[in-house]
């Protein structure tokens, strides 16, 4: 009984001996991980065009990543490399950059005229003008006139056509004048004119001035060549007020050579001067 007993003890030993060996001489893989080795004949799958891409929601948020000491590190090993370094290339404006600026071309008044003698004492005149006032209106007019000489009388007559463009609307204008002057002599001399229009439109208090209308009435001239005065009286259409007026022409002149004269009218001014005066010691005077 000792003897079996003995020698069930020997084998138990034996047996965790061995044991202890086996495991001594192996690697311990770790719980629940599988290693796999790539081998050279693996395939190796790349993206294929069908691969959906989730592109980040509007709503996500975004949080900024700070970089470590070695991510510092790293970035300036990277930047200081010549694979990453960039051609010194010049700098080429761009072509908004190189445009030259828009300019304006305005022009503010062109004026041509014609003339030709037909007889002797028989003239025709053309005369066509573009005038432009910079945020009122433009302007374009056309006339022919003729104009006949016999002796010291002088008849001149004239048709004319006036368009203006105002604020986006455009308005034709239409007129027949003549005049009528007489010299007699080199000091004095009488002229009778009057101007009709088809219309007397009215745009605005700015524009009043550069619209002509309807209107007659006759001047004496006074003076020599170098310097006169016109003295008379006029009649003309108001369209602001849509009635005719007396007007004064007072208009003295300077001729400073062949080619320039300077005139001063100062009709409405003094037309102006007097109504102030006769309000001012009228029996409606404040």
């Amino acid at each position: 009984m000792r003897k079996l007993i003995a020698f069930l003890l020997f084998l138990l030993a034996v047996g965790q001996g061995a044991t202890a060996q086996e495991v001594s001489g192996q690697q311990m893989p770790l719980p629940n991980e599988e290693l796999h080795q790539l081998t050279p004949n693996e395939e190796l799958h790349q993206l294929t065009p069908s691969t959906e891409l989730h592109q980040l929601a509007p709503n996500a948020e975004l949080h900024p990543v700070t970089p470590t000491y070695s991510d510092i590190l790293m970035m300036k090993a990277l930047s200081s490399s010549e694979l990453l370094a960039t051609p010194n290339m010049p700098i080429v404006p761009m072509p908004f950059a190189i445009a030259q600026p828009l300019v304006y071309g305005y022009d503010a008044s062109r004026t041509g005229a014609t003339s030709m003698e037909v007889l002797k004492n028989l003239r025709l005149t053309a005369t066509g003008a573009y005038r432009s006032y910079i945020g009122l209106m433009d302007v374009q007019s056309v006339s022919g006139g003729v104009q006949y000489s016999l002796g010291a009388m002088t008849v001149q007559g004239a048709l004319a056509a006036n368009r203006y463009l105002c604020y986006g609307r455009v308005f034709t204008q239409y007129g027949v004048s003549g005049q009528l002057s007489y010299c007699f002599n080199p000091n004095l001399a009488l002229t009778v004119f009057g101007t009709y229009y088809n219309t007397n439109p009215f745009f605005s208090m700015a524009a009043f001035p550069f619209v002509p209308t309807t209107s007659y009435g006759g001047y004496m001239t006074v003076g020599n060549r170098s310097f006169y005065v016109n003295l008379g009286v006029e009649r003309r259409f108001n369209a602001f007020e849509h009635k005719m007026e007396t007007v004064p022409i007072i208009t003295p002149a300077f001729k400073i050579s062949n080619k320039v004269t300077i005139e001063l009218p100062l009709g409405d001014l003094t037309k102006h001067l007097i109504e102030e005066i006769l309000i001012k010691s009228g029996p409606h005077r404040r």
